[in-house]
């Protein structure tokens, strides 16, 4: 029997804790390598502070294989919920934009995604030129890489909190490949140092409101509203779009006008009586990790101090869709694995009969 191929995913977010699973779940043996984990509160570690929900951005965004990886995580976060504690929940949305989009490909998704459909000009907000409703499901950020970190544990892998300051520190001895889920980090990274990786800051409020059930978006130019229940009875209230703008602390103004357009998109947040009969949890400000080119799905080869060949793989740069997209990027990023594997596996029998 072959000696399992060890594995080191670098990041705990979303990206990072998926990818682990997956490829822990297909004989590999997995550590996580990672300086924020689930439970931790840090500007930089982006998964906690996420809204979340599945919304796809192929048709305002149009980035490749995007649909692809959205599709496929929509079918697997609707797999998951029935399991307990996973903090998903399935909910209408009704997604409003200004402007309809120039190139809008909003048929795609109608064919998994249940009860989808356009809706007519007399039930668009005034100002609100096309919207679409239809169900999709809810992430609770923080529970839900709690529980992902869990099912990766029970798999057999482990964890280890570590600050890495270059990608070459995760080249142990007996590792043979390594993934890159560093996020935003990626800019910075030692070996990495992507520069077409820049942050975008979002701005939330959470708010204590179990009587709101639908979620709503309203998208217009360098603006976006957002309301999204979660399955605890919190609603999270948003947001901004910030490009690099790294300002960690909950701006007021923002926080004011958040609340002020998320109650004019649904009144029933405080049924007319103003704002001060909202009961307000938290003010989050995260980054979201943006890249010029999309997300990054590559494999390279560098070799460790002892010459030999670590596998490296890299899975980050998802924008405001890394949950979104969260199931679809991984399991691409295993499948470029298993290939790159393939390839030399072939390279050592050919070698061997050199």
């Amino acid at each position: 029997m072959s000696k399992k191929k060890k594995v080191n995913v670098i990041g705990a977010g979303v990206i990072g804790i998926t990818t682990a699973l997956i490829l822990q779940r297909n004989g590999y043996q997995v550590q996580i390598l990672a300086e924020h984990c689930p439970g931790d509160s840090h500007i930089n570690y982006t998964s906690p502070w996420a809204g979340a929900a599945w919304r796809p951005h192929f048709y305002l965004y149009p980035k490749k294989n995007v649909d692809k990886f959205e599709r496929i995580s929509f079918k697997a976060f609707w797999s998951l919920l029935q399991i307990p504690d996973t903090g998903l929940m399935s909910t209408t949305i009704y997604d409003y934009m200004d402007k309809k989009p120039v190139v809008y490909r909003g048929d795609w998704f109608k064919e998994f995604v249940p009860k989808f459909r356009e809706l007519p000009p007399y039930k668009l907000p005034p100002g609100v030129e096309f919207g679409l409703a239809y169900t999709t499901i809810t992430i609770n950020g923080p529970k839900y890489i709690r529980w992902l970190l869990k099912q990766f544990t029970i798999a057999g892998g482990k964890i280890k909190k570590v600050h890495l300051s270059h990608i070459n520190e995760s080249f142990d001895d007996d590792v043979d490949i390594v993934v890159n889920c560093t996020g935003i980090g990626a800019r910075t990274f030692g070996g990495v140092q992507d520069s077409t990786v820049f942050p975008t800051r979002g701005q939330t409020v959470t708010v204590w409101a179990p009587h709101i059930k639908t979620s709503c978006f309203r998208s217009k130019f360098n603006c976006i509203t957002y309301i999204i229940p979660r399955e605890d009875g919190e609603v999270v209230l948003g947001g901004t779009y910030e490009e690099n703008n790294l300002n960690e602390k909950p701006n007021l103004k923002t926080t004011e006008s958040i609340i002020q357009r998320c109650r004019e998109l649904c009144p029933e947040l405080t049924s007319s009586k103003g704002a001060h009969v909202l009961k307000i949890i938290s003010y989050e400000v995260g980054l979201r990790p943006s890249r010029i080119d999309g997300i990054r799905l590559e494999i390279e080869i560098k070799k460790n101090d002892k010459g030999k060949d670590i596998i490296i793989c890299h899975n980050y740069g998802h924008h405001s869709y890394g949950y979104s997209s969260s199931w679809g990027s991984c399991l691409e990023a295993f499948e470029l694995i298993e290939a790159a594997m393939t390839n030399e596996r072939g390279n050592e029998k050919l070698n061997s009969k050199l």
